[in-house]
C-alpha cells in the first residue's frame, strides 16, 4: 500500500503568484509559515507527490544540540537515498504521516526516535524554514527546522551499518560544510548564532 503524508498545496504557503516563495532557509522571526501550514495540510500518497510541484511535502528537521556540540552525521552507501550516500547532515528528517497526531510535533518527534537513540528530556522549538526548488527533490518539499535541546551527550544511530554519528564543535562541523546535504549548509550560519 502506498505510504500517506502530510502536504500542504503551494499556493496556500507562497501565495498564488509566488510572491513568497525562497530558496534557503528563513528564520521564524522574518516569515512564520506554521499558521498557514497547520490550516492547509492534508494527506495525500507519497508515490504522487514524489512529482508534483504543485505541493510541498512538510518535512520536520531536526537539528540536536547538547553544551554547544551539535549532532553530525553521515549516511554510508547501506542507506537507502543514494543521493545523500556519503553526505554530512546535522538534520534528522522525514515524512509526516496523517496517523502522527499533532502533525508538525509528533512528526518530528516519531522521526527523531526512528533515527536516533536518545531517552532523556529534550525541549524544542521551531526556529525557521527551507526551501529549495533549484532542483526536482526540491520542488516538492518545505522544511520546518526544529532545534532540540539534550539534557545528556547520551545519543547515538539507531541504524549503524547506515548511518554514521556524533556530537561534534561547530569548528569541525563547519569544515565539513562542502561534503553537507543542501539542507544542512542553508541553516548552519543560523545554528551557530543562535548557539552564541
Amino acid at each position: 500500500m502506498d505510504e500517506q503524508i502530510m502536504v500542504v498545496p503551494r499556493k496556500d504557503i507562497f501565495g498564488e503568484d509566488d510572491e513568497k516563495a525562497f530558496n534557503g532557509f528563513v528564520p521564524i522571526e522574518e516569515m512564520d509559515f506554521i499558521p498557514m501550514i497547520k490550516k492547509s495540510m492534508i494527506s495525500k500518497s507519497r508515490k504522487d507527490m514524489e512529482s508534483d510541484p504543485g505541493f510541498k511535502q512538510i518535512i520536520p528537521y531536526s537539528v540536536f544540540e547538547h553544551n554547544g556540540r551539535i549532532f553530525l552525521y553521515k549516511r554510508t552507501k547501506a542507506g537507502g537515498e543514494s543521493r545523500l550516500h556519503e553526505r554530512y547532515s546535522i538534520g534528522i528528517s522525514g515524512h509526516i504521516n496523517p496517523t502522527d497526531g499533532d502533525y508538525l510535533i509528533e512528526g518530528m518527534k516519531r522521526e527523531f526516535h526512528e533515527e536516533l537513540h536518545y531517552n532523556d528530556y529534550y525541549n524544542y522549538e521551531i526556529i525557521g524554514f527551507i526551501n529549495n526548488d533549484k532542483n526536482s527533490v526540491g520542488k516538492v518539499h518545505f522544511g520546518v527546522v526544529f532545534m532540540l535541546k539534550g539534557s545528556t551527550p547520551d545519543i547515538e544511530v539507531a541504524e549503524k551499518d547506515k548511518i554514521i554519528g556524533s556530537l561534534e564543535t561547530m569548528d569541525i562541523i563547519e569544515e565539513k560544510k562542502d561534503l553537507m546535504e543542501d539542507w544542512s549548509s542553508y541553516i548552519l550560519g543560523d545554528i551557530k548564532s543562535r548557539m552564541m
